[in-house]
């Protein structure tokens, strides 16, 4: 039997597998080539995009930056120049003077009686005008009413006394209070005076001393702060009152009262104003005939002393109203001024922007606060002569208003007949400045550091509200500041 041996047939597939390793390579390095080129043209293109947004973000704060300058020179331009509402479209060019963007501006004027303005500015390249963004500035002039205290006299500040805002003097301070903000005084030191306590001998002391404190936040000496600033006011909020406000006259045998508070007018909370013709005060006409039930030593107010150290007189002393008629009962607007030719009392809630003027002293009969402590509640009261409380009042009394005496000071009289509860009286809480022309108290000790007459504690918060929203006609600076500025788009 034979066999045929078969031989086996030997296929070589080494060609083919690198044929595939090729297409597999080649398909493998296209798509690492496309990811890498992709992720080059996002990575450019997103980079592309963060410069337009930067970019667009220079163009806005320029916008901004043109506008400060433009109220510089054109105090009262809210329009750009023109006589058309906004929004206004300016150019931006290059260091090369290539017209590369633009900033458009919308512009918010300020409200009567305040220098507040708002600068909105958008920005964005030519070439990407779909990357824009905003940024919202307000600018405005500091008021003289940006201090809890000034004055143009030496001042003391005992210690039951509270400070909580800046604090000045062209005079000396002597701080034996607290305080949480920067006290200065004009002065680099002065002599003390031997009445008051721990001056005996006359001791030279620094511009600002004290036991008080923290002694870091004295400065001296300190730049001069001019009051005639705060003397050609008085003529602006008379006239605005003959105008468009509440113009009293000097009719009335004692003054007029004013009493503030709030009403809904037409679903609307608006301020309501009262106003009485004040015709005696306690103490008037009274009989010197010791037996009278109206005998003068009944009227425990009829003497005092003043910051001048001098009896200001019985109907001075006296500021206590005993008889008075209604004479007016109105509403005001958002912005009020109201001016009396004679003394104005004044008491109660207010509401809105007010400034009340007086072309003699200003009495603060009772509390006198806001409806809600908010930008839009201001209060001003300014005197040509003093601002005072009377002897009767709450041993606790509340005030909010930036209060001026132009010429005289802002005081509680030394009532040193007086009797409980008026002598000595708990605490006084004021939000808002304390600027006085001449020495400011509102309590008074002996050379012991007793108290004697006034209040025991005094505290001040300066109003932040205040400072670039004032209340109207008060005195400000020359130049406008940046107030806030923030990115809203």
């Amino acid at each position: 039997m034979f066999f045929k041996l078969r031989k086996n047939k030997i296929i070589d597939n080494r060609g083919g597998a690198l044929i595939f390793a090729l297409i597999f390579g080649t398909i493998s390095f296209s798509l690492v080539v496309m990811g890498i080129s992709g992720y080059a043209l996002y990575q450019n293109k997103l980079a592309m995009s963060k410069h337009a947004r930067e970019m667009a973000f220079q163009i806005a704060d320029a916008g901004v930056a043109y506008y400060r300058w433009h109220i510089f020179a054109n105090e009262n331009d809210y329009q750009d120049g023109t006589a058309t509402t906004g929004p206004y479209i300016h150019d931006y060019f290059d260091k090369n003077k290539n017209n590369i963007g633009k900033f458009s501006l919308d512009l918010t004027a300020p409200r009567t009686g305040s220098t507040v303005s708002t600068i909105k500015s958008t920005g964005w390249l030519n070439a990407y005008s779909g990357a824009k963004r905003t940024i919202k500035a307000r600018v405005g002039k500091p008021s003289l009413t940006d201090y809890s205290f000034l004055t143009n006299s030496e001042i003391w500040i005992g210690p039951g006394e509270v400070v909580h805002g800046r604090m000045h003097s062209n005079g000396a301070v002597r701080f034996d209070g607290e305080t949480d903000s920067l006290v200065s005084s004009q002065l680099l030191g002065y002599y003390c005076p031997p009445s008051q306590p721990l001056c005996s001998g006359s001791p030279h002391k620094g511009g600002v001393w004290g036991a008080g404190g923290p002694s870091v936040f004295f400065v001296y000496p300190a730049g001069f702060k001019d009051f005639d600033l705060v003397n050609n006011k008085l003529d602006e909020i008379r006239t605005n009152a003959i105008n468009s406000g509440i113009y009293l006259d000097d009719s009335p045998n004692r003054g007029w009262h004013i009493i503030f508070s709030t009403t809904t007018q037409n679903e609307q909370v608006v301020m309501q104003v009262k106003v009485y013709n004040v015709s005696l005060c306690e103490g008037d006409g009274c009989s010197s005939n010791w037996r009278s039930s109206n005998y003068c030593g009944n009227y425990k107010c009829r003497n005092c002393y003043n910051t001048d150290h001098k009896k200001p007189g019985a109907t001075a002393c006296c500021l206590d109203i005993s008889s008075e008629t209604l004479y007016l009962t109105t509403t005001t607007p958002e912005v009020a001024y109201i001016y009396s030719e004679a003394d104005v009392w004044v008491e109660g809630v207010s509401k809105g922007s007010v400034i009340v003027g007086s072309n003699k002293d200003i009495i603060i009969k009772s509390n006198l606060v806001y409806a809600e402590r908010a930008e839009e509640n201001i209060l001003g009261l300014t005197a040509k002569e003093n601002v005072l409380i009377p002897y009767k009042v709450s041993s606790t009394l509340e005030i909010h208003a930036s209060m001026i005496a132009q010429t005289g000071a802002i005081q509680r009289y030394d009532y040193y007949e007086g009797v409980s509860p008026y002598l000595i009286l708990d605490t006084i809480r004021v939000n808002g400045s304390i600027i006085s022309f001449k020495i400011w108290t509102f309590t008074w000790v002996d050379n012991q550091m007793r108290l004697v007459s006034g209040f025991a504690n005094t505290e001040t918060t300066f109003n932040v509200y205040s400072l670039f929203n004032p209340p109207p006609s008060s005195p400000v600076g020359a130049n406008h500041v940046l107030i806030e500025w923030q990115e809203i788009k």
